[in-house]
C-alpha cells in the first residue's frame, strides 16, 4: 500500500492512493476523485472515472465530478425546510432549488488532510469545520471524511459528522463512473443488479414528486438485473425516462445494508457497492460532458454513471422516508465501500 502526493494547481495537493492494481487520485479541494484506475480482464489498466483536462475546471465543476456532496445532496424545492416548526431558507443555485449543497458546499471547500497508511491499507482522512449559517443550513458541523483503500481492492468512503444544533444531512459522492475504460462506449453494456422495488417519480422539472412508484416490469426494476441500455434505448416511450433524458431518478432500498452490482462485459470489470444508506440517485450522465473537456475528450450523453448513495430530500416532506433531520450531537454515520474485480 502506498500514498504519495503532489501539488496541482491553486496550491491544491492531490493524494494518490495504491495497491499496486488499483490507483485512486483524489483533491483535498472538494474531496475530489480525479482518477481511479484499474485492469480489465486482459491486464490493460485504464481509468474508469470522468477526469477533467484542465485542473482548473474543477474549481467551477458545474458537474459536481467526483466531488463530495453537502451539507445535502439532491434537489430542495424552493431551498425551504423546516425543524421543529422552524422555517430555513437556503440558496436557490439551481433555479427556484438548493442543489448539492448550494455554491458553496463541500465541493467547493479545502479540506484539511491526514494519511495513514501500512501493510493493508491506505487512507486519506478529510476534516472541516461548517459554520453556522452557511448556505443556509443552521448550525456548525464537524465533519471527517475518510477514503480508504485497502489491499483487498476494497475502496471504502467513511462519512462521520456532528451538528451542534438539529439540522439536515446527507452526504455522498458524485463520481463518473464508466467501466469501459477511458471512456470507450457509452454505459449501455453495464448491467446493473440492486435490491429496489420502488423509485421517487419525478415531475417535469425534475423535482421529486413524494410519491412513490413500484417498478415492476418497467424499465426501472434491477432487481434480477438488466442493462442501462436497455432502458435507455427506449427513452421516448418510458416517461419517467424521457422527463430526465435518461436516468436521475432516487431508488428506495428495502434494507439497512444494501448492494449494487455492476458488470462491463467487454472489459470484464465488475464493480460491487455496498451501503447503509437508504437509497441511490442513479444519474447516467443524461446531459453529456456540457462543454467540458474530459481528459479522454467531449463526450454526449450516457457515457458516465453515478451512484449516489445517499438520503433523499423528499424525506423532509414523506413520512414514510428515513428522516434526513439529525440532532444535536448526534453522529451522522454512513459508509459506501466499492469493490473491484474483474469476471
Amino acid at each position: 500500500m502506498d500514498i504519495h502526493v503532489k501539488e496541482v494547481v491553486n496550491g491544491w495537493k492531490e493524494f494518490i492512493l495504491s495497491n499496486n492494481i488499483i490507483e485512486i487520485s483524489i483533491l483535498n479541494y472538494g474531496g475530489i476523485i480525479t482518477k481511479l484506475s484499474t485492469p480489465d480482464r486482459n491486464g490493460n489498466t485504464e481509468n474508469i472515472v470522468w477526469t477533467f483536462q484542465d485542473y482548473h475546471d474543477y474549481e467551477k465543476n458545474s458537474l459536481y465530478l467526483g466531488a463530495l456532496i453537502g451539507r445535502v445532496s439532491g434537489r430542495i424545492p424552493d431551498g425551504r425546510f423546516k425543524i421543529n416548526q422552524q422555517a430555513y431558507q437556503l440558496e436557490q443555485n439551481e433555479g427556484t432549488s438548493h442543489l448539492h449543497g448550494g455554491s458553496d458546499g463541500f465541493h467547493q471547500i479545502l479540506w484539511d488532510t491526514q494519511i495513514k497508511k501500512n501493510e493493508s491499507a491506505a487512507e486519506l482522512q478529510l476534516t472541516t469545520k461548517d459554520i453556522a449559517s452557511s448556505g443556509g443550513y443552521p448550525g456548525c458541523l464537524n465533519v471527517t471524511i475518510t477514503y480508504r483503500l485497502t489491499s483487498d481492492n476494497e475502496f471504502s468512503i467513511h462519512y462521520h459528522a456532528v451538528p451542534d444544533t438539529a439540522t439536515i444531512l446527507s452526504l455522498t459522492n458524485h463520481t463518473y463512473f464508466n467501466l469501459t475504460g477511458n471512456m470507450k462506449n457509452s454505459v449501455y453494456q453495464h448491467h446493473i443488479t440492486m435490491p429496489s422495488s420502488t423509485i421517487l417519480e419525478l415531475d417535469n422539472s425534475l423535482l421529486p414528486t413524494g410519491h412513490l412508484l413500484n417498478v415492476t416490469d418497467t424499465a426501472l426494476d434491477f432487481r434480477s438485473g438488466a442493462l442501462l441500455g436497455e432502458g435507455l434505448k427506449s427513452l421516448p416511450d418510458i416517461k419517467q425516462l424521457a422527463l430526465a433524458g435518461g436516468y436521475d431518478h432516487y431508488f428506495v432500498f428495502e434494507n439497512e445494508k444494501s448492494n449494487i452490482d455492476v458488470y462491463e462485459q467487454a472489459s470484464g470489470r465488475t464493480l460491487s457497492i455496498e451501503t447503509n444508506q437508504p437509497g441511490m440517485v442513479m444519474y447516467t450522465a443524461n446531459q453529456g460532458t456540457q462543454g467540458y473537456v474530459l481528459a479522454d475528450g467531449t463526450f454526449p450523453a450516457h457515457y458516465g454513471v453515478c451512484f449516489e448513495t445517499a438520503n433523499t430530500p423528499s424525506a423532509l416532506y414523506q413520512d414514510s422516508l428515513p428522516t434526513m433531520i439529525i440532532q444535536a450531537g448526534e453522529l451522522y454515520n454512513k459508509t459506501t465501500t466499492f469493490r473491484f474485480g474483474i469476471n
